[in-house]
């Protein structure tokens, strides 16, 4: 990067030399070069960051063509412009200097006295040291990190590394901007105090001049420099340094760079380890949810392998998760994908679980999760229903809450006594989550056993089996009501599932009593049915049913 253009104005060999436009105290100005100019095309050959030494000889007496020249290395970034006085210069016209004032470009006066070759040496050896200054420490940062990758230590190792080489507290965020890791532990809770942290994340990498807070310390709001951590295309967390103690500087970067770099081989890692563990894990949940392996002994050794208790009671809950293409949308900025969404939820799932249960068995699959919820011996199916229920609804609140607007649908199976029946109740789990979709609509939290006869309805693949089962009644009154908004179908089936009481179904449906007497009046006079035959109204009740399957 070079040297200060503010600390190089300071050498011994610039003693002499008088600033007359600009200012040197700029901190992002820096001389990585120094050079004789006396062409007025030289801006087409510089890069940037040159210190640019000159008498104008060519030009001395054409201001016009100084102002262009100065104008042109401004633009091209040049670090500055040392103009030495000679016998054809006597002084740097006004109008030049004026222009370098407007430009913020410093324009620099030395004596007719002085040599270039004083200047250029020791300015080219102080750039010269600098740079092998600055490839020692690299090469030092890179050594020491290395050392850590190769001894498996860790990102708190990384974290604490960082720490002592820039002498503030370093955090190690996931991707949800969460700490994880630390220099010490004090620097454990942190308020982001920015709220478009998505853009920034978008815009810089790094991110620099996250505003945080650190409450357990202070009130005082800090700014911390943010390193995203990439990893196969997707951000699996953040480095940062909070600017606490002091100001990072340019040889900080490199530290900050090394580290990154050692943090996403450690990332890495984990990824891989992850993916070689879901995989077995995913194959040990298949063969129980489809009852694949010879014997219950078996089964105990493989789920032993991972921490999965197997020996006891568990109910299967399916989550399905839907609706999600606009969150994905959203997102995309941070890499996001649906199976990080499924992570992100499983979080949520850890932390709601918390007060429901412990040690539950999750694994994602595709769309859904599926989660083996342990049933203690004393408690019975209906209470252990319950709690899931509860559970199920605090989840969905803070999935809405802290992700946002996707459908989650929850399938609750059966008891399974052993690992012989999670199949059974896998598979309960599966009818209760698509078919309460259908029948309940998206977001429902329905048991198996909640589907009633709809566990015999929805058994039927074929639906122009399951048409012979309705009452050619309902075909009338569905053709009847295709432009009132199913008013008439709603209203029997309403009033079916209030023992044909027409008071409590006109409160249900927030019509008057009236109303309700009209539409049952207007059901008989096209249908001729019998409201008040029993016998009649439960196969129109089951029509009804299939009626809502096929829909």
């Amino acid at each position: 990067m070079g040297i200060l253009l503010s600390e190089l104005i300071k050498m011994p060999c610039l003693k002499n030399a008088k600033l007359v436009a600009g200012t040197v105290k700029d901190e992002n100005v820096y001389v990585e070069g120094i050079t004789i100019i006396e062409v007025p095309d030289i801006a087409n050959w510089i890069k940037g960051g040159e210190l640019l030494l000159t008498s104008f000889y060519s030009i001395d007496k054409d201001i016009e063509a100084q102002k262009t020249l100065v104008k042109e290395l401004a633009e091209k970034g040049a670090a500055a412009l040392i103009v030495k006085i000679s016998r054809f210069l006597t002084s740097i016209p006004e109008d030049v200097i004026d222009l370098g004032n407007q430009l913020g470009f410093p324009i620099i006066e030395i004596s007719g006295d002085t040599k270039y070759i004083d200047i250029m040496y020791p300015v080219m050896g102080e750039i010269f040291n600098d740079q092998v200054n600055r490839l020692n420490y690299y090469k030092d940062c890179h050594k020491r990190f290395t050392k850590l990758s190769l001894k498996m230590k860790g990102i708190d190792a990384v974290a604490k590394t960082l720490g002592d080489l820039v002498e503030n507290p370093v955090i190690i965020l996931n991707n949800e901007l969460n700490p994880i890791a630390w220099n010490d532990e004090k620097y454990g809770s942190i308020e982001i105090i920015d709220d478009e942290v998505k853009s920034l994340v978008e815009k810089d990498f790094p991110i620099y001049g996250l505003k945080i807070k650190m409450p357990n310390i202070d009130d005082i709001i800090y700014t911390a420099i943010v390193e995203p951590i990439q990893v196969l295309n997707e951000i699996k967390g953040y480095l940062a340094v909070i600017e606490r103690n002091r100001i990072m500087e340019d040889l900080d970067f490199i530290a900050l760079e090394s580290a990154a770099t050692t943090l996403r081989l450690e990332m890495l890692k984990d990824v891989a380890v992850k993916e070689v563990e879901l995989k077995y894990k995913g194959d040990l949940m298949d063969d129980l949810i489809n009852g694949r392996f010879d014997s219950e002994e078996s089964i105990f050794g493989r789920g032993t392998l991972f921490g999965w208790n197997l020996k006891r009671k568990f109910i299967v809950i399916l989550l399905n998760i839907s609706e999600y293409g606009d969150y994905i949308l959203i997102n995309k900025n941070l890499s996001e994908g649906i199976h990080l969404l499924m992570e992100k939820i499983k979080k949520r799932i850890d932390r709601v679980s918390y007060y429901y249960t412990t040690d539950y068995i999750s694994i994602n699959k595709g769309d859904n999760i599926i989660v083996l919820w342990p049933v203690e011996e004393k408690c019975n199916i209906k209470d252990a229903h319950a709690t899931i229920k509860e559970f199920g609804k605090e989840l969905k609140k803070i999935i809405s809450n802290e992700i946002g607007n996707i459908s989650v649908s929850i399938g609750i199976g059966g008891l399974a006594e052993n690992p012989m029946e999670i199949c059974k109740s896998y598979s309960e789990a599966m009818d209760a989550v698509n078919f309460g979709y259908r029948i309940f609509g998206k977001d429902s939290i329905v048991t198996f056993e909640e589907l009633g006869i709809y566990k015999l309805l929805c058994r039927y693949q074929d639906r122009e089996e399951l048409n012979k089962f309705v009452h050619p009644a309902l075909w009338t009154l569905k053709e009847y009501d295709k432009d009132k908004n199913n008013e008439l179908i709603d209203t029997l089936e309403k009033y079916l599932s209030c023992n044909l009481n027409a008071v409590k179904t006109a409160e249900e449906l927030y019509v008057h009593y009236k109303t309700v007497l009209y539409r049952l009046n207007r059901i008989r006079e096209l249908t001729n049915l019998d409201i008040e035959d029993r016998g009649k109204m439960l196969e129109i009740e089951v029509g009804l049913k299939i009626l809502r399957i096929i829909n």
